[in-house]
């Protein structure tokens, strides 16, 4: 079982990723931007972060590198549907800031489930 926490402004991808990962027997918070996840990395034991690229007030990127900064052993997802995702910059982006793994929305539930499984 992992502690996964979600970083995504959309609240129906949250509340979907949630459901999916607590049936598979993970604890899963949410957190709607990089500043509200950073509040709950110094009160909650996590394992796994999850976070969409494009936010408001504080972006993906900025929160994956605070969150590595933070924790260096956290394994990390970027998600986006507005980045493309397969593309060559991303590719040396995840490398940079040492990102685990990067998935395009929509993504598929059975995917993401593997990739936690294979993470823990």
């Amino acid at each position: 079982m992992a502690h996964v926490l979600v970083v995504d402004d959309e609240m129906y991808i949250r509340e979907l990723i949630k459901k999916t990962l607590c049936n598979q027997g993970h604890s899963v918070i949410e957190a709607e931007n990089g500043e509200k996840a950073l509040k709950v990395l110094k009160e909650k034991l996590v394992d796994i972060a999850i976070v969409d690229l494009v936010m408001p007030h504080k972006g993906g990127i900025e929160t994956l590198m605070e969150i590595r900064d933070f924790d260096p052993g956290i394994k990390l997802i970027a998600v986006s549907g507005k980045i493309n995702t397969g593309g060559d910059s991303i590719k040396v982006l995840a490398q940079q800031f040492k990102i685990d793994a990067v998935l395009a929305k929509p993504f598929d539930l059975d995917e993401l489930i593997q990739l936690i499984q294979d993470m823990t």
